[in-house]
């Protein structure tokens, strides 16, 4: 049995997971805020719209 995380109930393989979850979260959410200003830069309506719901969805 392993040790628990100090002041935590989490296991280090869940807290490890709870980590990388939040780390793919953020970086999938900066790439389609990138993805935005490229969207707007090009005047391009409907990938703009497409992509803020997107974002909207997963926030």
């Amino acid at each position: 049995m392993e040790k628990q995380l100090p002041g935590t109930s989490l296991e280090p393989e869940e807290m490890a997971e709870m980590v990388l979850k939040k780390a793919l979260s953020d970086y999938r959410k900066a790439q389609i805020v990138k993805a935005i200003d490229n969207s707007l830069k090009d005047r391009n309506k409907g990938e703009f719209i497409r992509l803020t719901e997107l974002l909207k969805s997963i926030s």
